[in-house]
């Protein structure tokens, strides 16, 4: 018999508060490991010359965040009081949408109701699906996709309504 995802979720939950690595549960037959991992630091772009100057070439794509989607902290700040925040109940990454191709699940300004699927958060390799606890509109969105997560950490702000 294994574990089932509730089991796993409180592990998870448990260890977060911790500064334990990783740990491994053996009981009646079953066993589980949980290893976290520390996320790579983000890419450092340098410029060393100007750019007229260097030859042309192919620079993939990057999809940078709507300025709209994020709101500056002293803003974030005064929101704080109105609003209710939407908190990851897990370690893990986090994405606004089930696929790269997808429509993100919210979008800044959006209605949501208590019970709505937000986004996701990818744990141990295990895409949990995140509800809404609160019904109103999206004020703010916190988190960028495909960033980590940490247990309690904000993702988005809700007016209530």
């Amino acid at each position: 018999m294994a574990f089932d995802l509730r089991e796993i979720r409180q592990f998870i939950r448990f260890l977060s508060d911790t500064d334990v690595a990783e740990v491994e549960i053996k009981e009646e037959g079953r066993s589980l490991r949980i290893t976290r991992t520390q996320p790579a630091p983000p890419p450092v772009l340098t410029a060393t010359a100007p750019l007229a100057s260097r030859p042309a070439m192919a620079v993939p794509a990057v999809a940078l965040p709507s300025p709209a989607q994020f709101v500056p902290a002293s803003s974030a700040e005064e929101m704080r009081e109105t609003t209710i925040a939407i908190t990851a109940p897990m370690v893990g990454t986090f994405y606004k949408a089930a696929s790269p191709e997808s429509a993100p699940f919210v979008k800044l300004g959006d209605m949501v109701k208590k019970g709505q699927v937000v986004c996701i958060i990818e744990a141990m390799k295990l895409m949990n699906e995140i509800e809404s606890e609160v019904s109103g509109r999206v004020v703010s969105i916190l988190k960028e996709n495909a960033t980590p997560v940490e247990y309690g950490e904000e993702m988005f702000l809700v007016e209530p309504g």
